[in-house]
């Protein structure tokens, strides 16, 4: 065996899976690319949104504040308004209710239309 070097036979089979992981490595590398700089304008975005809510939230506190101070001035009291509430209860008739129920419902004043 002199001069001759071996050579290792390398099925095909191991060939097509090495030149297929290539492509998916590929593949995946720019998807990775992709998401990223989506992420980097998603990101200005939703940054943009908060500095516009941070600026509609300080113009309501000064809106109040101005609010309280004409108020002083004329003399008067300035209430906050509350916040609302709804409570929302679905009933398919009252007939068909278990007695626990219905008389949560009638303490709730639900038990006329």
């Amino acid at each position: 065996m002199g001069g001759q070097e071996v050579k290792a036979i390398v099925p095909e089979s191991v060939l097509k899976k090495r030149k297929r992981n290539e492509e998916w490595a590929l593949a995946k590398k720019q998807e990775i690319e992709v998401a990223k700089k989506q992420a980097r304008e998603k990101r200005k975005v939703i940054y943009k949104q908060a500095e516009k809510f941070s600026a509609e939230y300080e113009e309501q506190a000064k809106e109040l504040v101005r609010l309280k101070r004409e108020a002083k001035l004329k003399g008067g009291f300035y209430v906050e308004p509350e916040a609302k509430l709804l409570f929302i209860i679905r009933i398919r008739g009252i007939n068909a209710v278990d007695p626990k129920t219905r008389k949560i419902l009638q303490l709730l004043r639900l038990r006329q239309v």
